[in-house]
Formats: C-alpha cells, structure tokens, sequence
C-alpha cells in the first residue's frame, strides 16, 4: 500500500482509482525505475560533454538536457 501511494503521489496522471492491483503497482514502480536509470545515464553523459569529452553519446545527451531545461523554464 505504502508504494502504491508514493507511486500516486509522485505521478500527476494517477487518482486514487488508480493501480488497484499489486500487477500494476509492481509494473508502474518497474517504468519509475526505469525513467530514474534513464535519467542518471543522462546526466552522466550530459556531464561528460561539459567536462570536455567530444563523442556523440556525450552531444545528444547535452543537447536533451538542454532542451529539458528550456521546456522546465516554461
């Protein structure tokens, strides 16, 4: 119950009526992490191209990160 109402709170989309099930609740955490892992990668990355290193995976990272942060000012 306990993760189902984090799970809720931290998710505007979701109500009460919401993920009534464990099923749900185990794949709605599962895609939370998910998005955390996805975001640690890119901030590493993002961060790698602000400390100097020119490859690829570095400039895309830095450019969503940049365009985040515009969307975020909005």
């Amino acid at each position: 119950m306990r993760e189902r109402a984090l799970l809720i709170d931290g998710d505007e989309t979701l109500n009460e009526k919401s993920l009534q099930d464990f099923g749900q609740v185990r794949l709605a955490k599962a895609k939370k992490v998910q998005r955390v892992e996805d975001l640690k990668k890119l901030y590493f990355n993002a961060g790698r191209w602000v400390g100097g290193a020119r490859d690829y995976a570095a400039r895309v990272a830095f450019e969503d990160m940049k365009a985040r942060e515009q969307l975020a000012d909005r």
